[in-house]
Parts: C-alpha cells; structure tokens; sequence
C-alpha cells in the first residue's frame, strides 16, 4: 500500500494509510502513515467497537493536513481488549456455541461431511440475529450454506462450479473459505455473553473444536493432490494458516 500511496501522489492525489508494521513503512516511506500498535488484521483495533474505530479513522484523514511529506505518525493508544472497553481485560474468551463431543472428528468423510452441514445450520440463526443488529456482514461471495456446498461437492469428486464473480474454482475455494470463517466469527459473537475474542482464542476454537476446521483441513489435503497446479496451491498456502 506504501508503495501505490507513492505512485497516487505523483498522479496528484493525496493519500494517507494505517500501518501495522513500523519497520516496512518506514522502509517504503509512503507519503502519510499512521503506525497503530494492534495485532495483525486489526487496524482499528477491537472489532465492534465504532467509538474507538472512529478515533483511529480521524487520526489517519487528519495526516492528511501535514504541510511536509513524507510523515510517519504514531498513533498513541493501544487498542481496548474489547469493545467499549477502555482498560483492557484478562478475562479468557470462551465460545458459548458447544458442539457434540467428537462432533469435529467424526471419521469417515461422509460423516464428517453431516456433522459440518448441521453445524453450519445451527450457527446460521446466530449469525442471522448478529447481521440484524449490526446491519453488515463481512461475507462478501458466499452464503454460509453455498460455501459449505462447495467444499463438500469438492470432497465427493463433484465438478464443483462457483459463481461466475468469484473466478476459477481454486480462487472460489479461497474466497469461500474466507467467507465461512466470517460466518463462524460473526455466529459466535452474537451468542449471549459471547464477548469479542482475541485472535488466538477464535483459531483455537475454530480449527480444533468444530467440523469446519476439519473440512478445511480434509479440503487441503485433497487439493495438494490435484492435477490442477492452481488447486495445489491453493491447497498449500491459502485454505489452512500454517502450523494448524
């Protein structure tokens, strides 16, 4: 991003950017930047949390009055541990949604199979009454169920078709990926008491309690044995983070 906020300025627009690593931009040198010390995929900080969000939005557009350039600015709050929370918390997030025991490593595929489109279904009313009340979803491809379609139609052998805006099957498999892992946070944090996790706590719970962390897993082990080089890798690096 750095480096396009350079390219955009020659062209006479002005930019200004969020930055989680110091280091790199400090290295690109992008013309306004504000550094904010929160963990990787959160640049604004707690998710929900549209007071704090606001203050770190305004502190990136006000750069934009910087009479010299390049500037690189800190920005000097850490981020609440969760929304509204202005002191942080040690509380351990724990997911109010329980599934069967074992329900996650049901062997065979076929069971495993079941046990992920049941699971999606009894997350979907969660997450509907989640969408209701903050009015957005970050679902942006697939609907919980067409993902979960995908993956299984995958598993079978099926030819598996996606919709036409997503591109070709290895790039639909990334995107319903992302989609459903969405769909399992937003379900889960609209329980009762549910509370915002941090981001270890979520992939704790999402890749070794439920049967989509395992589908995603069986889906990566088929896709490093395609004949299609886009599916294998695919398969490597982008449906299952490394060391899972």
């Amino acid at each position: 991003m750095g480096a396009l906020a350079n390219y955009l300025e020659n062209e006479g627009i002005p930019t200004t950017q969020i930055s989680l690593i110091y280091e790199h931009t400090e290295a690109i040198r992008p013309p306004r930047a504000l550094w904010v010390p929160f963990e990787l995929g959160r640049p604004l900080g707690v998710p929900g949390d549209a007071v704090f969000q606001r203050k770190v939005l305004i502190g990136a557009l006000r750069l934009l009055e910087a009479e010299s350039v390049p500037v690189l600015e800190v920005f000097p709050e850490e981020a609440p541990a969760k929304a509204g929370d202005a002191g942080g918390t040690d509380e351990t997030w724990a997911c109010p949604v329980r599934f069967s025991p074992g329900q996650a490593d049901e062997t065979g595929p076929e069971k495993r199979m079941q046990a992920f489109r049941e699971e999606v279904a009894e997350l979907r009313n969660w997450y509907d009454i989640g969408v209701q009340k903050r009015g957005r979803t970050a679902l942006s491809h697939f609907t919980p169920e067409d993902a979960a379609a995908l993956f299984c139609d995958y598993l079978s052998g099926k030819d598996i078709l996606p919709p036409d805006e997503t591109g070709p099957p290895a790039v639909a498999l990334r995107l319903a990926a992302q989609d459903l892992k969405a769909f399992y946070y937003e379900a889960a944090i609209s329980r009762p008491g549910a509370g915002i996790p941090d981001s270890e706590a979520f992939t704790r719970w999402y890749w070794n309690q439920t049967a989509a962390g395992q589908i995603l897993r069986d889906v990566k082990k088929r896709c490093e044995t395609d004949g299609d080089k886009e599916m294998r890798m695919a398969g490597r690096m982008f449906l299952v983070p490394m060391g899972i």
